[in-house]
């Protein structure tokens, strides 16, 4: 009599972990995208694309407007899933590391991928029409469904999104680049994210140099920070913040390339609490070397706790 217990307590739970939850049973049936273009498309009403700019898209390397007819190709206009498909996504790709889903690697091509987390055929339809509507020439939708590809004129970019672009002279090299964040029609922005890019600034390596190699050694030299020096107390070093140290650790960069009115501190005062006067020398050797504005110094009398106001 044990004996036939435990083989039915053995079917019933060999039966139970083959039994996958009704998430799991979603999850492995592929379901359509939703239309989220649902409005028609009417250009009076605009929708602001933020976080399209390029960070040395700077006024002080701005040499005005570009010719109406200067081609910018291969733009990308960037689409985006709906919230449905972000947690449906989630949940696929935990379950394909989990062994007991039917969904354990069970790997999707990249067109599967598209019908599936991309946006609807219908929402990419309104996105092609509006474009080709505005004289862009589309050249192809990848098959992730999340990027069409098109080139047009400046002067189409600027009718289309709002947005000139100008001409930006940055270390002696001529670039080009839209001077404002794009903007589109409110019906497609439910699915549109954003437009990468603009302009011709080319990605630079992101590799940090860690030292020197020596032949002799065999061994890799140790590093030299440009902003660390032998500390003059205790034989510790001394880490100097260079304002764009200061600018990355506060993310400071999207105020100062702030448009139309960067907020960069122009016009402020700062006060300097100290037991002297500072040195204006060292403080306009620290202006020219970190490439910021110039200041004026009124220098006031050193005498009792001095208040040195900078303005920026």
């Amino acid at each position: 009599m044990r004996s036939h217990t435990l083989f039915w307590v053995f079917l019933f739970a060999a039966a139970g972990a083959s039994v996958s939850s009704p998430a799991q049973q979603q999850d492995a049936i592929p379901q359509p995208a939703t239309q989220r273009v649902t409005q028609f498309v009417d250009g009076t009403h605009r929708t602001s694309l933020p976080g399209n700019l390029h960070p040395l898209a700077r006024r002080e390397f701005d040499q005005g407007e570009a010719p109406p007819d200067l081609l910018l190709g291969r733009m990308l206009m960037v689409l985006k899933r709906g919230p449905e498909q972000e947690a449906a996504l989630a949940r696929l790709l935990e379950n394909q590391q989990d062994i007991q889903s039917p969904a354990y690697h069970q790997w999707l091509t990249p067109q599967q991928f598209g019908e599936r987390f991309g946006p609807a055929a219908a929402d990419i339809d309104a996105v092609n029409q509006w474009l080709a509507s505005n004289g862009f020439e589309v050249s192809q939708v990848s098959r992730s469904r999340l990027f069409i590809e098109f080139s047009g004129t400046a002067q189409a970019v600027r009718q289309a999104f709002g947005t000139p672009i100008h001409s930006f002279v940055v270390n002696g090299e001529q670039h080009w680049a839209n001077v404002g964040d794009p903007t589109i029609p409110s019906a497609l922005a439910p699915v549109v994210s954003g437009i990468n890019s603009m302009h011709n600034f080319q990605k630079q390596a992101q590799n940090i140099p860690l030292g020197t190699y020596s032949a002799v050694s065999r061994r890799r030299l140790s590093p030299s920070p440009a902003y660390t020096t032998n500390g003059s107390t205790n034989r510790m070093p001394d880490y100097a913040i260079a304002p764009y140290h200061f600018a990355a650790i506060y993310d400071l960069l999207p105020l100062w390339n702030a448009s139309p009115a960067p907020i960069n501190g122009a016009g402020q005062t700062i006060a300097i609490v100290g037991r002297s006067d500072i040195n204006p020398a060292d403080a306009a050797a620290l202006w020219k070397f970190s490439g910021s504005t110039a200041y004026t110094h009124p220098n006031p009398s050193s005498s009792s706790p001095t208040m040195a106001p900078i303005q920026a």
